[in-house]
């Protein structure tokens, strides 16, 4: 049962509450007040809770930014901002719109042969060529084939099943304990490899490019190095470079390329979705392409000669967060600390979080009444338009969370989410085909290989493609029937 329903079920008229389950784990505090939120992230950051390491670390391996703390989480983040900073990503638009054009032509072919298919499949494709690059300079290319190192990690996701939480021997099966050593070892290699020809290229550059900033790649696995050059003092003259630190930097990257790709991949498909449930919608954001990047064929040019052209695309960002608010692919657990109160916003009043595993729920956050009045579960984009922005409530709109450990990868979220609206929302129809999951069992999608799938359409919260957990929340089932619109 979801908060919001626990919170209507038993009459409670806060929106945060305490939920005993022990002894399964930790007694849970559940917030979905952004005032409370405020005040667990920005007001005092509490540390992020033991059990995320526990689900991370499969995926990314030890103290990965996204739980590491202290002045371990500070050296990395302050190293890596750089390489997300809004300035840097728009000198990448340039090759995001040409993994969308490939993107589009996958759907051209789908809808051409008017088969149902995983629109998720080929979207998370998409996002992890445009993560790719961001993060290591390199294309994956997965959208023209399988990559082994990514076709590992996406495995690795799948074998954190959601029960294992509520039954501990089901990490010890011994055929997914030696899945997981197998995947974790073939992207470390993988990534330690592209370390090792960028810090062979590194040693080879002039000393006094070492410092150039302005000639300095900010990728964040070339960022990593140069972090690693500074605290050497020096171009290092091992031949090889500190295994230490090796590992540290291959557990950074890991975690871009998952959490890089995963809140997009999932984004787009709701925008999609969404889109085609308000027809209205779609047709304000095809309007906007229109008059602001003109033709369809024209428009991965235009992109690509002013990449600022993205920011005239108002409605287009206001569809993204609107999705982002209803679909939020995370939520953030934290740790309750001995003397640290949270206070009710309207009464004062003090309760305790020592001893609580601190569960900050998004969706809950984003749909509930009390803070988004009585069209909290209703698509209406108009509501992030620039002359609304001022009616939003207060701190209520956090999908990246905020405070000091807020997303470091958002700018690329958005960004990335409106290119591949720009250059797919006027050339394609979308429908969903929950009706047709037989002909997709023996996909080889992590979707099909998942037994706790249910089969036949169910609604959650007005919606039959509600999002169900692997390694975040996705889209269930992840698929669509396209349909080309002539226009």
């Amino acid at each position: 049962m979801t908060p919001l329903r626990m919170k209507e079920k038993y009459g409670i008229n806060r929106s945060y509450f305490y939920a005993d389950v022990w002894p399964v784990r930790d007694p849970l505090l559940y917030v979905f007040d952004p005032n409370v939120a405020q005040q667990l992230t920005v007001e005092h950051s509490t540390p992020k809770h033991p059990f995320l390491d526990e689900f991370i670390t499969p995926i990314t391996g030890k103290n990965s930014l996204v739980s590491s703390e202290g002045a371990e989480w500070k050296k990395w983040r302050s190293l890596l901002n750089p390489g997300f900073a809004s300035g840097h990503l728009m000198s990448l638009v340039s090759g995001m719109v040409d993994d969308c054009v490939v993107f589009s032509g996958k759907l051209q072919a789908h809808a051409e042969k008017g088969d149902v298919f995983r629109l998720e499949e080929a979207a998370t494709r998409l996002t992890v060529d445009i993560i790719g690059k961001v993060v290591m300079d390199i294309n994956l290319d997965t959208q023209h084939g399988d990559n082994a190192m990514v076709t590992a990690l996406r495995e690795q996701v799948t074998l954190l099943s959601n029960e294992r939480f509520l039954d501990p021997l089901a990490m010890w099966w011994p055929m997914g304990v030696y899945r997981r050593w197998r995947n974790d070892r073939i992207m470390n290699e993988f990534i330690g490899k592209v370390l090792d020809e960028r810090f062979s290229r590194a040693e080879s550059t002039p000393k006094d490019l070492v410092g150039d900033k302005k000639r300095r790649k900010r990728t964040v696995i070339d960022l990593a190095l140069a972090g690693y050059q500074a605290e050497k003092g020096k171009v290092d003259t091992a031949p090889v470079m500190d295994a230490e630190f090796k590992k540290m930097a291959c557990t950074q990257i890991r975690l871009f390329v998952f959490a890089g790709h995963d809140t997009t991949s999932s984004t787009l498909c709701y925008a999609y979705y969404m889109l085609q449930k308000h027809p209205e919608c779609l047709a304000k954001i095809r309007e906007e392409h229109d008059r602001v990047l003109g033709s369809i064929e024209t428009a991965p040019q235009t992109i690509k000669n002013d990449p600022y052209v993205l920011n005239k695309l108002d409605y287009t960002m206001a569809v993204v967060k609107e999705t982002l608010r209803l679909f939020p692919a995370a939520s953030s657990t934290r740790t309750g600390e001995p003397g640290f109160m949270i206070r009710d916003p309207e009464t004062g009043e003090a309760f305790p979080t020592e001893g609580f595993l601190v569960w900050i729920i998004h969706y809950a956050l984003h749909r509930d009444k009390k803070t988004w009045g009585e069209s909290a579960n209703d698509f209406d984009p108009s509501r992030f338009l620039p002359q609304n922005e001022g009616k939003l409530p207060e701190n209520g709109w956090r999908p990246f969370e905020k405070g000091a450990r807020n997303c470091i990868g958002q700018e690329l979220a958005l960004l990335e989410s409106r290119i591949a609206l720009a250059l797919t929302a006027r050339s394609f129809d979308f429908d969903t085909a929950l009706d047709s999951l037989d002909e997709l069992q023996n996909d080889g999608s992590y979707f099909s290989k998942l037994k706790s799938l249910r089969k036949g359409v169910q609604v959650v919260e007005g919606e039959d493609m509600y999002q169900i957990l692997i390694g975040t929340a996705k889209p269930r089932e992840g698929r669509h029937n396209l349909g080309i619109t002539y226009m």
